[in-house]
Parts: C-alpha cells; sequence; structure tokens
C-alpha cells in the first residue's frame, strides 16, 4: 500500500503536483513516498500561534484594540473545548507577534464562529491596511483584498466534523510571479484541505506584517474566533492522488524552527472507537527525524511509529526504519506484506516511544498496549535497529489514509487522541512539545476528518475521522 509522508509544497504547488505521482501499493507493503518538500532554511521563518487555552488575556497573545471595544476572551463559546476570543460588533484587534515581514510564502488557519454576524480576518501591512480578507456571515464565506471588494466565494460544507456554527478556514498567500508578471495569489480551503474553495488574486500581498480580526459596524452580534496561525509554514496543502493527512509538528523539510538534538520521543495514542471497512487502510503514528531527516524531503533519517486500525477492533503495529520507505509490523523476517493485526478493546492507551541510544550504535520502537494484559504484563512491541546517525530534531504526528482503498474515505471511522508528546534526552526529564512548535498541517484531509486544537496542558491534540 501506498505510505506518504505529510507533503509541503511551498511555492510551487503547481508544478509539484504535476511532477510528483503517489507511489502505487506494491504486492501488499506499506511503501512511503518522500515527502515533496525541498531543503529548508529556517532563516526567516516564523509563526504566530494565537489559541486562548493558556488561561491569558487578549493582550498577553499578543491582540492589540484597533477601534472599538475590547474582546473578551469566552469559554462559554468555545471550539472543541478550546476558549475563543469575543469580538464585539463594530471592533477590530490585530496580531503581529513574532511575524517576520518579506517572505515569499505564508500560511494561515482560523476557526470562526459568526452566526449571528459578519466576522473578518485579514492579512495586513505594517500601516494596518489590508491585504487579504475572509469574511464569515453563518456558513457563507467571503473572500478579497479589503472589506469592501468582498465577494461569495461559496459555503462551509453541510456535513463535516467541525463544531455546529464553527467553519474552519485555512489558506496559502505566496509569490506567483512569472518572468511576465508580478503576482501574488492567495489559495482558500475551508473544513479541510481537500479542494480549493477559491483563489484570489492579491497583489499587494508582499507586504504582510500581520493579522487582523474584525466584526463591522452596524452588525447585530459579536463575532468569535480562535486557533489563529500566521506562519512562513504551509497548513493547508492540496495535491490529487496524494494519501489524505493531518497532524501537528515540524520536519521532512518544512519548518520553523528545529528542535534542541534528543534521543527520546514518546506519545499517548488513546484509541477511543474506529470502525473501518479494510485493513492496512487507515494509521495513526508519531515521527522522529534525524537532522538529514528534518531538513529534507527524505526517507532517509526519518523515523516512524504507528498503528493501523483494522477491521474487527484489530490494530496492526509497525515502524519505519529511517533509511528505507517501508512500514515493518514488528516481525523478526521483517515482512512488509500488511498484517490483519491484534485485537484490542475499543478506548485503548498504547504507550509509544522512540529511543535513540548512541553508547549502543541503536534505535528502540516500542508500543505497550495498556489495554491487553498477559501472563508477564501488557502487551507490547518492541524492535531494535543499528543507528550511528546524529540526535533527533524533529517530529510530528499524523493520520493517514490510503487511496488504494477499496472503500471511500466516508466509510472510515476514527476518534482518537495523542497526549504528552514529550521530547529529551533523560527519560525522567523530557519536555513536552508545546502548541509553538507543533504547527497544524493538512494534506488532502476531507471535512469529514478534525484534528481539533493543539492543547499545551495535556500536550496533544483530540483526532477525528
Amino acid at each position: 500500500m501506498s505510505f506518504l509522508h505529510r507533503t509541503a509544497v511551498l511555492l510551487v504547488v503547481a508544478l509539484l503536483a504535476l511532477a510528483l505521482l503517489p507511489a502505487v501499493a506494491q504486492g501488499g507493503q506499506h511503501l512511503l513516498e518522500e515527502r515533496a518538500a525541498p531543503a529548508a532554511s529556517t532563516q526567516g521563518t516564523f509563526a504566530l500561534v494565537s489559541s486562548f487555552n493558556d488561561g491569558g488575556t487578549y493582550a498577553s497573545y499578543g491582540w492589540k484594540v484597533l477601534t472599538g471595544r475590547s474582546p473578551a476572551i469566552s469559554s462559554s463559546v468555545n471550539y472543541f473545548g478550546e476558549p475563543s476570543l469575543k469580538i464585539p460588533a463594530g471592533s477590530s484587534v490585530s496580531n503581529s507577534r513574532s511575524v517576520v515581514p518579506g517572505g515569499q510564502f505564508i500560511s494561515f488557519q482560523v476557526a470562526v464562529s459568526s452566526p449571528s454576524s459578519t466576522t473578518l480576518f485579514s492579512i495586513v501591512n505594517q500601516a494596518g491596511e489590508q491585504l487579504f480578507t475572509v469574511g464569515v456571515d453563518g456558513a457563507a464565506i467571503y473572500a478579497g483584498t479589503s472589506p469592501a471588494s468582498l465577494s461569495s466565494v461559496g459555503n462551509a460544507p453541510s456535513v463535516s466534523a467541525y463544531p455546529a456554527n464553527w467553519v474552519y478556514l485555512s489558506g496559502n498567500i505566496y509569490d506567483s510571479s512569472t518572468n511576465k508578471a508580478f503576482s501574488w495569489t492567495a489559495q482558500l480551503f475551508v473544513d479541510g484541505s481537500s479542494s480549493y474553495l477559491a483563489t484570489v488574486s492579491v497583489p499587494a500581498a508582499y507586504q504582510y506584517a500581520g493579522v487582523e480580526l474584525s466584526v463591522p459596524s452596524g452588525q447585530k452580534a459579536a463575532g468569535y474566533a480562535t486557533g489563529v496561525v500566521f506562519s512562513s509554514y504551509e497548513i493547508p496543502i492540496y495535491i490529487p492522488g496524494y494519501n489524505p493527512m493531518e497532524g501537528y509538528g515540524q520536519g521532512s523539510g518544512l519548518l520553523v524552527s528545529n528542535l534542541k538534538p534528543f534521543t527520546i520521543l514518546q506519545a499517548t495514542m488513546t484509541l477511543d472507537n474506529w470502525n473501518v471497512p479494510e485493513g492496512g487502510i487507515l494509521s495513526y503514528q508519531i515521527n522522529a527525524m534525524n537532522y538529514y531527516g528534518a531538513t529534507r524531503s527524505s526517507c532517509v533519517g526519518f523515523f516512524q511509529l504507528g498503528v493501523d486500525l483494522n477491521p474487527n477492533g484489530h490494530i496492526s503495529p509497525w515502524y519505519v526504519p529511517g533509511k528505507n520507505c517501508f512500514a515493518h509490523y514488528f516481525l523478526h523476517s521483517n515482512n512488509p506484506a500488511v498484517q490483519p493485526g491484534f485485537l484490542t478493546p475499543q478506548g485503548s492507551k498504547l504507550q509509544l516511544s522512540i529511543v535513540d541510544s548512541p553508547a549502543n550504535k541503536t534505535i528502540t520502537f516500542s508500543i505497550v498496549d495498556l489495554g491487553v494484559s498477559t501472563s508477564s504484563g501488557n502487551r507490547y512491541w518492541n524492535a531494535t535497529i543499528p543507528y550511528n546517525g546524529t540526535d533527533f530534531y524533529a517530529s510530528y504526528t499524523q493520520l493517514e489514509f490510503q487511496p488504494s482503498s477499496s472503500y471511500p474515505i466516508s466509510q472510515y471511522y476514527f476518534n482518537g487522541s495523542m497526549s504528552g508528546l514529550s521530547y529529551g534526552s533523560t527519560p525522567s526529564k523530557l519536555s513536552p512539545l508545546n502548541e509553538d512548535y507543533m504547527l497544524p498541517f493538512t494534506l488532502n484531509a476531507p471535512p469529514g476528518w478534525s484534528f481539533t486544537y493543539y492543547n499545551n496542558q495535556t500536550a496533544g491534540y483530540r483526532q477525528i475521522a
């Protein structure tokens, strides 16, 4: 089966979509495709992250009042439990924290609830002038270069995994100039990234310096927004034919920053419930990368650990050993054929760890199933491979679907979560991965999926499919 790394396309989306084809299923094997990102530099990168889940004030998250009344953080109007920023009618707020102007590519996400008003999200320049604006009025979506130029571009999907009265917006804005014409273009997505909602010409977007949230004068009610991310890192990705996937983190050539070198990555995966018609198609996993794998789109230096979610309550644990693109199913023969797996109860918790042991020149992959006990303790899977490379420098998570399925993606259901995502080099002193590093990404993700929001308190997030 094709097993594709999360794919990043920074400035040449159309060209890469033509040039890079998905892997072909070969003999029942999980074959990984390299992520289509160029070697990344962290020079000039940035990430403004504002999710209102750490108990601060609007000012502590970097927001400043431009017009009207001050906003307030609301827990009663929330996004999967995440508090939101309430913007009164006739008011606007802006944020430029951490933004580095002058790049060739920017990306954003924001969740908006505006059932009784119109709420606007804008990219602005240093003078506060709007360069690109998206408006949400109930389920109706508008876009243009400014509030005065908005036109209808469509509606949010009527069937979606997102909460009622909430719309998840994301987009890429990039230099699409040719040698004959200067041009910047915005690609807008709503509730996923399985297709564009609209493309908009935004010639002045190169002046970007921050973002703005506003509810125009004359509206009868406040608007609400949360989960704001504005970054040089690509969030929504659309390449027809590639594996749908989404998750949090950085690496495989798509970076804002590297982590400090570490040798241990661990997480707790909770499998609340799932119902799938075919095995070897839907999987959930964590990834650790050495320096080469962090900064390049490559199967080299890419270490992956996860499970297939299989029919009848089965899971099939596997790992990827960092020097090829095949998943190995914890068999002594390292047979890459897809395995039917093992029965585990709905609601099982799995403890996952990837551990580099420099003194032993090995990497060990381990999964412990806390939902199944045996005479010698909880069921577990371990595998150790030889390794003599650098420490790890990056990590991200994935839910992934294989398009080789005989059934449509809508027939695969999963509810679960990641928590306790942490890293370090001393088992007793691991550091949680926080939202400033764990940036969101969606690749061909349908509206029936949602990765909710990244919660610093749990160092994790809920995943719905």
